[in-house]
């Protein structure tokens, strides 16, 4: 598959999506397909982190759908340090004690029931029916989603952003691609048989429509450029280099924080309903546990490396009502009548505020891709 730099792409140019530098003295051509000739050995190691997140998050999910399963906190420990490198290895310091918290809640309230009271109490349980079950503190957050979301951005944008002014080579390039969590092919789904994107690509790609604008489409043809231009060591190469990577890293953010507003307008819509049963309710709180877990994670990586500031972090998390896991008051969203639905809104504000996101943005950031 050839992966070209589009038109679209080129004309972001002009509004700050990429870089300003379009080829400018650089000897190498920054359009085509990404090369895929190192990547497999290159980036082992990245690819091996997404299985160690996966094989860490999917007890989390067991014991969500079967209150029978329980896993004990000394082997979810064991999951956390297991490889080189491991999850541990990677983490953000400043996530280390929200993880530690969730796990031990987590597994406080596995294998019981979580029934919504005003004010909280108990160690919360499961709530929902089936395939859609979560395990829930009591005071409303999806435990296992703080877990798995907050390493995409705690974890793996961390590091990510942590390598970027070190990345100069072709390889080092094709461990961010991995990292983001697609790979040469850049498939632009999350359902492809092979290569499909996972992680932040995975979300990227849900906010982009299929030939229109969107993040999953900057950040593409971006790799594409630095790729390309890594293969050169002429400060003009380096420069585009430089550059495209720091879009990379900007839309990535952009990304997460889309995604943010696409599932605080679901759960809005679910709460907003008057016959919402108990279901309904606990999906809408899944979407928030998502939401939350996505900016807690961003929160863990230091202000120099996001572009969300810490004071415009704590207002979409105190919107979302979650300013900490121990001091959330989401379970008040499906214990009070109505809901509070309008400020919860309010986080989309806050972040279309902190991100420049357009009024057309915003409402295709409602749809799933």
């Amino acid at each position: 598959m050839r992966i070209i730099v589009s038109a679209l792409t080129l004309a972001l140019v002009a509004c700050g999506g990429m870089p300003s530098g379009t080829d400018a003295g650089c000897e190498v051509p920054l359009t085509g397909a990404y090369p895929d000739t190192t990547f497999a050995t290159a980036a082992a190691n990245e690819v091996a982190m997404l299985g160690r997140l996966n094989a860490f998050s999917a007890p989390l999910r067991s014991a969500a759908l079967d209150a029978g399963f329980t896993i004990t906190r000394g082997e979810l420990n064991t999951l956390f340090t297991a490889g080189t490198p491991s999850l541990s290895t990677y983490i953000t310091p400043g996530f280390q004690p929200t993880l530690d918290e969730a796990l031990t809640a987590f597994v406080a309230a596995q294998g019981k029931t979580f029934t919504p009271v005003n004010p909280a109490m108990g160690t919360g349980g499961i709530y929902g029916t089936g395939t859609t079950s979560y395990v829930i503190s009591e005071k409303g957050v999806d435990l296992r989603e703080v877990v798995d979301k907050g390493f995409y951005g705690a974890v793996f944008y961390a590091e990510a952003a942590r390598r970027v002014p070190t990345a100069t080579s072709p390889e080092s390039i094709d461990q961010l691609v991995a990292l983001f969590g697609a790979n040469p092919t850049f498939q632009q789904s999350d359902t492809a048989a092979m290569g499909k994107d996972e992680m932040a690509a995975k979300y990227a790609k849900r906010r982009t429509p299929a030939g229109g604008p969107g993040s999953y489409v900057v950040i593409r043809d971006a790799f594409v450029r630095a790729r390309l231009a890594a293969t050169s060591t002429s400060a003009a190469c380096s420069a585009e280099r430089a550059a495209a990577l720091e879009t990379v890293k900007l839309e990535w953010e952009r990304a997460l924080a889309s995604t943010v507003v696409f599932y605080v307008n679901s759960a809005a819509t679910k709460l907003q309903d008057p016959a919402a049963d108990a279901t309904k309710k606990a999906s809408a709180l899944h979407d928030l546990g998502e939401a939350v877990a996505f900016f807690i994670g961003l929160k863990a990586v230091p202000q120099s490396n996001r572009k969300i500031t810490d004071a415009q972090l704590e207002q979409v998390l105190t919107a979302m009502r979650t300013p900490s896991l121990s001091g959330s008051t989401l379970f008040r969203l499906v214990t009070d009548t109505p809901a509070d639905v309008d400020g919860l809104l309010m986080a989309n504000t806050r972040i279309q505020q902190a991100y420049g996101f357009t009024a057309d943005e915003m409402t295709r950031f409602k749809t799933n891709y």
